[in-house]
């Protein structure tokens, strides 16, 4: 076999560790390199374990010291071998940045341990092996956990006597060997052609995440903790990986902040996936006895930590701790109790280090919500349907009161988003009274309840459906058309549609024109719909039908107080929740059902009259009159459905 020059290193390499040419004759072959079962045996020295390594001043001087013992037990976990990357998240000051920091201090002395580190690894003598510190912004990842690195490395022994970088250069570790320690950008750019065997990727669950962005390939989504973190993995196995196995470790830090972030999603993952630690503490869990005594009086208050259905709340004497459920029950010490009691979901997220529903919660009393759900079965065969591998079928024996008027509002979309379709009507009004509940009084019952009474509708939802868009295709407006006249059809009373306004024109006009009344209604203009929507959830007046999407669109519903809007973040939805919300509002202005129900119109509450209608450009013949203050009873038309007033 003719030797190239690097093939020639590579056989130099072999003979001076006392390799005969059939032993070393894998590393000449591309297609073979790293494919050894002498990986311990290009060692020049024996590989000490974690704590042997910050416990010997002759290699970590007096940075060991400073890491708590529990900190130290985690690190020698998960850079025992078993592991390729690791999971660090939890309460603020819980150590993560620095379990992260001291895994990547042990990874480079791991590599420094090799007589030249390429061999095993199947590279070039003359590639770059590189730790890469990356987060949201390149000034980021140099502050926050790249310059702590420096700092370490500057007070070991054994990178300074030993195995010292270059001076001269600012923007990087360069060691012997060609190993590379630097912070990088917040893209995906930043690693291109690089040989990244681990570092940290910090800030995760605070990355960007933006909806149409020009940043993804089809103008979706653009997760930039996702994008990063596959740019890197991908690195990894095509340059490292022998036999299944990768060297190195690849540090995923992070804070809590909702469910379903980054974080929480690599940890779902590693209870199949056994390569993959997770670190998930509080500054209580890490910190060390001295310091415990220092900042803890060992006295614990209990928080239930709720789940995606009920809200979280501090546990006491009227408000026990649910039974059968220890694991949603976390132990706070009492030092905490202000910052609990003053901003319950932000001290869950930053102190107990524990995700919560929505960072500014629309919903705060998810119990309500969940109640509504599953109170009938659904006129829909199925909660989803793209009118091409998803079917739709229609149970008429599913319809109630079929003579009653049918509102619906559809959420339209075209490509990526789903369609939101709702139908429902209004079975009757009941009274709900407002304000606090009266007091018990010392015979042991409650005194006369004077409260103000409001009588509003109850709402009986027919159906909700979501219409994605087919694979490689977009939504038929035509068929969701076909639903209605299917629907009209088959008995239904469909009086009213609304769409948010969205290339609904043409729908509108052909609707018109089947004698259909039409109009716009957008959830996104302000929060009155929505408002709505969660005065009836509270209130008990809503019956729908099971819909698992639009339950987790609700309870992730986030209250953006800038706007004075309700929206979903990034990478979620809110079409179904859309379509349920226009319902809603829409029936409870509908001036001819309060009417059909011989409600007067003193008792219509102000808080619904005041509002301007979100109909108000449909040409008023087609929707007749609108629920305005200072109607009178005998001011109420009906419609046909012609468009003429009787």
């Amino acid at each position: 076999m003719g030797l190239t020059e690097s093939d020639a290193e590579y056989a130099k390499v072999g003979t001076d560790r006392g390799y005969t040419p059939t032993e070393f004759e894998p590393y000449l072959d591309p297609s073979l390199r790293g494919i050894t079962d002498v990986y311990d045996g290009d060692r020049k020295e024996p590989l000490m374990t974690p704590r042997e390594f910050f416990t010997n001043p002759n290699y970590t001087g007096t940075v060991g010291a400073y890491i708590w013992p529990k900190v130290l037990e985690e690190i020698e976990e998960m850079n025992n071998g078993n592991y390729v990357e690791a999971v660090l998240t939890g309460g603020i000051g819980a150590a993560k940045t620095s379990a992260a920091i001291g895994s990547q201090l042990y990874q480079l002395y791991s590599l420094m341990t090799f007589y030249n580190p390429h061999v095993p690894f199947g590279l070039k003598p003359t590639d770059e092996i590189v730790i890469i510190f990356q987060s949201m912004r390149l000034g980021q990842a140099k502050e926050v956990a790249y310059d702590r690195f420096k700092a370490m490395v500057d007070e070991c022994p054994y990178f300074i006597n030993d195995f010292p970088y270059d001076k001269d250069i600012k923007s990087q570790l360069r060691f012997p060997n060609h190993i590379i320690v630097k912070p990088v950008a917040g893209n995906e750019s930043a690693t291109i052609g690089q040989n990244v065997i681990g570092g940290i990727l910090d800030e995760v669950n605070f990355m960007e995440s933006i909806e149409k962005s020009k940043r993804d390939p089809d103008g979706g989504t653009y997760e930039q903790a996702i994008t990063l973190y596959n740019s890197i993995a991908r690195r990894r196995e095509s340059r490292f990986m022998t036999r299944g196995q990768l060297p190195g470790l690849l540090c995923l830090v992070s804070s809590k902040r909702y469910r379903g972030q980054f974080t929480d999603v690599k940890t779902e993952e590693a209870v199949t996936n056994k390569r993959i630690y997770v670190y998930d503490k509080r500054v209580w869990d890490v910190v060390s006895p001295e310091k415990f005594d220092m900042m803890y009086t060992d006295k614990w208050f209990d928080v239930f930590v709720g789940d995606e259905h009920r809200k979280p709340y501090m546990v006491d004497a009227t408000h026990p701790a649910p039974k059968d459920e220890k694991e949603l029950v976390m132990a706070i010490p009492v030092e905490h109790e202000h910052d609990f009691t003053a901003d319950l979901l932000k001290a869950l997220r930053d102190i107990a280090g524990v995700s919560t529903t929505a960072l500014h919660p629309f919903i705060m009393d998810p119990e309500r919500v969940v109640e509504s759900f599953d109170a009938h079965n659904s006129i829909f065969s199925r909660e989803e349907c793209d009118f091409d591998t998803m079917g739709l079928k229609i149970y008429p024996k599913e319809f109630i009161n079929p003579k009653e008027p049918r509102f619906i509002h559809i959420d339209l979309a075209i490509s990526r988003d789903s369609c939101g379709f709702g139908i429902g009507h209004v079975t009757g009004f009941e009274p709900v009274r407002r304000g606090p509940a009266p007091k018990i009084g010392e015979d042991g019952k409650p005194g006369k309840d004077e409260r103000p009474v409001e009588m509003l509708p109850r709402i009986h939802i027919d159906g909700l459906l979501e219409i994605r868009p087919p694979r490689g295709g977009e939504i038929s407006f035509a068929k969701i058309r076909d639903i209605i006249y299917l629907l009209t059809k088959l008995g239904l009373n469909i009086q009213w549609i609304t769409f948010d306004s969205f290339q609904s024109t043409d729908s509108k006009q052909i609707l018109n024109q089947r004698g259909y009344k039409t109009g716009d209604a957008s959830l996104d203009k302000d929060t009155a719909g929505y408002e709505m929507l969660k005065t009836a959830f509270y209130d008990g007046r809503l019956d729908l039908p099971p819909h698992v999407k639009c339950l987790r669109e609700l309870l992730r519903l986030e209250r953006d107080e800038k706007k004075d809007k309700v929206d979903h973040r990034a990478a979620e939805s809110k079409d179904v929740a859309d379509a349920l919300a226009g319902v809603v509002y829409g029936l409870t202005r509908r001036m001819e059902i309060w009417h059909r129900f011989k409600i007067p119109v003193r008792e219509i509450p102000h808080s619904i009259s005041q509002r301007g209608d979100a109909r108000e450009e449909a040409p008023k013949e087609k929707w007749g009159k609108v629920l305005k203050p200072g109607h009178r009873q005998g001011a109420f038309n009906r419609v046909k459905r012609d468009g003429r007033t009787e």
